[in-house]
């Protein structure tokens, strides 16, 4: 009974998403973008902080960098964030970019 309740419950958490996003910087060009995004299953906050954490460790430790890596809830919420390096920076650029294409 006690399984049941739980697996019932655990319908109605949300799910987790680690979104890490690299940029990648070449003279007179725009800024590349990679993304990569690991999900978890629903009520998995736990294993995704902890995979969240790691890869924050693993990217500074490797001087990666302009890196931006999310711990996203659902599908828009962002619980936890890290910014490596100019990314505002690179954000803004890629968006006057784009605006002087058109």
């Amino acid at each position: 009974m006690q399984k049941a309740w739980q697996n019932f419950i655990t319908q109605f958490k949300p799910r987790y998403t680690v979104k890490v996003t690299n940029y990648h910087l070449i003279p007179f060009m725009a800024p590349v973008v990679e993304e990569r995004a690991q999900e978890f299953g629903k009520g998995e906050y736990v294993a995704a902080k902890k995979y969240f954490d790691k890869v924050v460790h693993t990217t500074h430790k490797a001087n990666v960098k302009p890196t931006e890596i999310n711990l996203i809830k659902g599908r828009k919420t962002v619980m936890h964030l890290a910014n490596l390096g100019p990314v505002d920076q690179l954000k803004d650029f890629n968006r006057k970019w784009a605006a002087g294409k058109s």
